[in-house]
């Protein structure tokens, strides 16, 4: 009789192997992740639709799916979950539709999670409990548990807890009562602490990469410090490659020493450029970096520049602070030689400053003494100053180049005196401001205000250099570089004590990389305060390229219709 069951099973496979027909699945009643997890664990869903398929294989299947479709839903907390499940013959085909009625979820009943050990104190691992979504008469989910504590043991790996492990981690499903109990033991061990750090490299002396490192042996140990200590190196330029690593396997009394491996960066950087801007013409430049002078790491930055309007050449020395990723000293020497519509300005600088960040805010402290020969229209003369200047510069940006929003602010503050190399008594301020505000996600606003005050007893003892000019590619648009202000009677622009100018714009990104941009300006550089703006409108376009946005703008001086269109061409960040 046995036998006879199992000839007969085996005709009906092979009989029924020959009744091919496809498969269409429709399932109704969860939506969203809940959707997709049902149809990535049901079966008889992942069937081909243009393929057919044995009957017996289709009516397994279909009597599979409802425990598929509950396994499916359990992990987002539905235990409940009631299928109504039918397959029907459809032109030759078969149909399977399953209701789905999920029911009330599983509910915490208790969430208990004890964290042992060092990290007990550590109050950053109570925040990943308190702030996760796991709470008390909420829906069960657990992707939500799993969540939680991956975060506990990948911060343990962040913040030093090397031996952290879980003793108990449960979750007590009760069906009929329709609840979860959640019960977590996480014992991190002892944190370990910075051992001594190492730097293997032969160009610096240790002591100065020693003024890098952001904590101090015998501290706790954060990958954040040793990812802060990896970017500072590399930023200093010295190396082309920087590894900063534990040494676990050296780890002992749980104190771990720290490994900086490095690849020593080109000595001397030589760049060379040629361009074009509607400011300065057709000019050429190059330079040089030489990225460490001796051991101690000062550097030296030379830089010579062409152009149609100024040519100059100078030197930068710089000396690294006590904290050398932010701080540092500057000597600086240049000479330059201006020529622009009436104003000749030939001009030799030398001085020294202090540079300080502090977080976005960078302060300058600096003295600098200065000689100018000029001519600027009818008058000409020779001029010394010895000036003590400060500034202050906020910044802060959603990137380096191509910004979305992003705001910048400086303070500048010159003084001379004539008892102290100068020739004259000087006081002088300068503010300016940018901001870039997102109005939508293709629509941005700009805007930037300039203003500063001079003080001098005699205005014509006071060079070009230190006078005030408005007009020009990022002035005024609509009027030439620095042709924006007082006229003398031969028409040169004499420069003014006094400036003012403001800008509105706004663009659109019409495609990824392009924007095209309205805008208004208004300004003027004045001997008093209270003279007359002047103002521009214009429309441009805007390339976002690798280097920053690439602007074309087209102003008109709308004071002055007899002017043509200008056109001004600028390239950098937008801050």
């Amino acid at each position: 009789m046995r036998y006879f069951r199992c000839i007969l099973f085996s005709c009906s496979l092979l009989f029924s192997g020959q009744a091919l027909a496809s498969v269409e699945v429709e399932v109704s009643g969860v939506e969203g992740d809940e959707y997709a997890n049902v149809m990535a664990l049901l079966q008889i869903a992942r069937l081909d639709k243009d393929k057919s398929y044995a009957d017996y294989r289709v009516r397994y299947l279909h009597r599979q799916a409802p425990a598929d479709i509950r396994k499916a839903l359990r992990p987002y907390g539905y235990y409940q979950v009631e299928v109504n499940a039918q397959l029907e013959t459809v032109d030759g085909g078969w149909s399977a539709a399953y209701q789905i009625e999920l029911n009330d979820p599983v509910q915490i009943a208790k969430n208990i999670w004890e964290i042992q050990g060092d990290a007990a104190e550590d109050k950053v691992f109570d925040n990943i409990v308190d702030n996760s979504n796991l709470k008390e008469k909420q829906r069960f989910i657990h992707s939500n548990y799993e969540q939680v504590k991956s975060r506990l043991l990948s911060l343990a790996s962040q913040r030093g807890y090397h031996d952290a492990r879980f003793i108990k981690h449960n979750v007590e499903i009760d069906i009929a009562e329709n609840t979860a109990d959640i019960e977590v033991v996480f014992d991190s061990g002892k944190r370990y602490q910075y051992g001594q750090v190492t730097f293997e490299q032969d160009i610096l002396d240790d002591e100065l990469l020693h003024r890098f490192v952001p904590f101090e042996p015998g501290e706790g140990y954060s990958t954040q410090e040793l990812s802060q200590l990896q970017v500072a190196l590399s930023d200093s330029g010295y190396f082309s490659q920087i590894q900063v690593s534990p040494d676990w396997e050296s780890a002992e009394e749980h104190t771990v020493p720290i490994s900086v491996s490095s690849e020593p960066n080109f000595r001397n950087q030589y760049q060379y450029g040629v361009g074009y801007g509607t400011d300065t013409g057709a000019r050429i430049s190059a330079s040089l970096n030489r990225r460490w002078v001796n051991t101690q790491g000062h550097q030296l930055r030379g830089m010579t520049q062409l152009s149609e309007v100024e040519s100059r050449v100078g030197a930068n020395y710089i000396i690294p602070g006590q904290n050398p990723q932010s701080d540092y000293y500057q000597i600086r020497a240049e000479a330059s030689d201006k020529n622009n519509e009436g104003q000749t300005n030939r001009l030799y600088r030398f001085g020294a400053s202090s540079i300080v960040a502090m977080g976005k805010w960078q302060r300058e402290y600096g003295l600098n003494w200065q000689r100018d020969d000029f001519e600027i229209g009818e008058s000409s003369g020779t001029s010394q100053f010895l000036i003590p200047q400060a500034s202050w510069n906020y910044l802060t940006a959603d990137g380096r180049l191509n910004i979305d929003k992003g705001f910048r602010f400086d303070v500048t503050l010159k003084a001379a005196n004539e008892a102290l190399l100068s020739d004259a008594d000087m006081a002088s301020m300068e503010l300016g401001f940018k901001a870039i505000v997102p109005v939508t996600d293709n629509i941005r606003f700009l805007a930037r205000a300039e203003a500063g005050a001079t003080y001098i007893d005699d205005f014509n003892q006071l060079p070009p250099s230190l006078r005030f000019f408005a007009g020009g590619d990022n002035s005024v648009r609509g009027y030439a570089y620095e042709q924006l202000g007082p006229e003398d009677d031969t028409g040169t622009v004499l420069g003014g004590r006094y400036l003012a100018v403001a800008s509105a714009e706004i663009d659109y990104r019409f495609m990824e990389n392009w924007r095209v941009a309205l805008f208004t300006d208004i300004g003027n550089a004045m001997i008093e305060p209270n003279e007359k703006l002047k103002q521009s409108v214009g429309f441009g376009i805007r390339w976002i390229s690798p280097i920053g946005s690439v602007r074309l703008d087209l102003a008109q001086a709308i004071d002055e219709p007899d002017k043509p269109w200008r056109l001004h061409f600028t390239l950098g960040p937008d801050l």
